[in-house]
This record gives structure tokens, C-alpha cells and sequence, in this order.
């Protein structure tokens, strides 16, 4: 754990001794917060409507769920290519790569120590949109458990878009071509987790096993084993496999 822990405190470096963790993370914060405000006029004309109909007003915690389960989704699909471009691809344009795959360390420390890396600018722009579920909760009474169920959820479905994004940043040595490769894979895998309802006959038993269902899932305010197990097990599987195209540039 030793070099995952030297290869995780060398990425953190270079992120925040370069502009890009600031982009991210502002960019992040920019679209979250201006999702968070539609969000907040769309729930008001809805509200207005049940009252004059006299319907049933939903909660706060319908805002929750849109937060974590619709606004952090799209969000993460533009911010997360930023904050992996770099991670393999910098390594191989600045022949840095051969240097790290030459250290007593395996190609998969290498990989974790990275992927790591990348998850700790992730937990620090969910930590920096806290407020807004914390929000709903003090002033619109809305229901803790979809607020801590959806931190993980973002935190798991976001790892789980690292991941694919990792894997992008290890296919090519421009961080652009990476970076434009990570935005169709992770396009793909939202409006194909969102399309494969619409299959006939056999759409809905496939949703369960589309990462969008399994968010869902848990931004419901129960913690799904299952959803927690789907995530836990894709981003191992897409880590590995990119520390499996890692290694077989080694010997190129």
C-alpha cells in the first residue's frame, strides 16, 4: 500500500499545483448550482399547482433525489473527462510513463494510486455542494435519509465514471483525443442506461443492470445492497481492465 499511497499523494500534487483541479471543480460548482436553481423554480411552479388544485404539495426530498439522482449525473458526464485526461495520457506524451512502470511497484498500485487520486477531487466537490441538500433539510424539511444515501450514491456513481474515464486517459497519449473519448464513453453510458427502458419486452429487466437504474436506487433513501455491490464491482472490473492496457504497454 506503500506505493499507492506515494502514487496517490503525487497526484493530488499535481492537481492542485496546476490549474485543472481549480477548473473542475468550478466548473463542477457552476453547473450544480445553476441545475440547483432550476430545480428550485421547477419544484415552486409545481408546488403552486397542487396547492390550487388542492393535490398532495411533494416534499423536499423530491429536490434531494433530483440533486443527487439527476443534477450530479449530467454534471459529472462533462466534469469528470477534465479531471482524467491527464491522469495516463500526460504520463506517455512527457515519457514519464516508462519511469513509473520501471519502479518496484505493480502496474496496479500504479493504476489505484491514480484512480485514488481522482476520487479525492471527486469527494471534494461533493463536500463543496453540501449545502444544498443540507439546505432542504433545514429549511424545506426534507427526509435525511435520501441526503446520506445520495452522497453515496454520488460518490459510488462517480467513482464508477472515474473509472471509465481512467480507462480513456490509458488509451491514447493526447489528454484531448482522451478527454473527448472518456465524454462518448460516459455519454453512452447514461443515455444508454436511460434507453434500455424503452426496449421492448426486455427493457425493464435490463434496467437493473444500467448504472443510472442502480443510482436511483439508492438516492430513494435506503441503502441497495445490490446498487452498492453493482458500483463497487464495475469500477473494480474498469480499474483492472485499464491497468490490464497499462500493462500491455509496457512491453511496446
Amino acid at each position: 500500500m506503500s506505493q499507492v499511497w506515494a502514487v496517490f499523494k503525487r497526484e493530488l500534487k499535481s492537481y492542485f499545483v496546476s490549474p485543472l483541479a481549480y477548473t473542475a471543480i468550478a466548473s463542477f460548482l457552476f453547473v450544480m448550482n445553476v441545475l440547483f436553481v432550476f430545480s428550485l423554480n421547477a419544484y415552486e411552479t409545481t408546488r403552486r399547482a397542487a396547492a390550487q388544485q388542492l393535490q398532495q404539495v411533494p416534499g423536499a426530498e423530491a429536490l434531494v433525489r433530483d440533486i443527487f439522482g439527476g443534477n450530479v449525473m449530467w454534471a459529472l458526464v462533462f466534469i469528470v473527462p477534465l479531471v482524467t485526461m491527464r491522469l495516463l495520457a500526460e504520463e506517455r506524451r512527457q515519457h514519464t510513463a516508462e519511469l513509473l512502470l520501471t519502479a518496484p511497484m505493480t502496474t496496479r498500485q500504479l493504476v489505484l494510486g491514480k484512480f485514488l487520486g481522482a476520487v479525492f477531487i471527486l469527494a471534494v466537490m461533493l463536500a463543496l455542494i453540501g449545502w444544498q441538500p443540507l439546505l432542504l433539510r433545514m429549511w424545506g424539511d426534507a427526509d435525511p435519509a435520501p441526503v446520506w444515501t445520495g452522497f453515496l450514491a454520488a460518490l459510488l456513481y462517480g467513482s464508477f465514471l472515474l473509472s471509465i474515464g481512467l480507462l480513456a486517459s490509458s488509451l491514447t497519449e493526447s489528454t484531448f483525443v482522451a478527454a473527448i473519448i472518456a465524454l462518448g464513453l460516459l455519454a453512452l453510458v447514461n443515455w444508454g442506461g436511460v434507453a434500455v427502458g424503452q426496449i421492448p419486452i426486455i427493457g425493464p429487466g435490463l434496467e437493473q443492470f444500467t448504472p443510472v437504474e442502480n443510482l436511483k436506487a439508492l438516492v430513494r433513501g435506503t441503502i441497495e445492497t445490490r446498487a452498492v455491490v453493482y458500483f463497487l464491482t464495475m469500477t473494480l472490473f474498469v480499474v483492472d481492465l485499464t491497468a490490464r492496457v497499462v500493462d500491455s504497454q509496457r512491453w511496446r
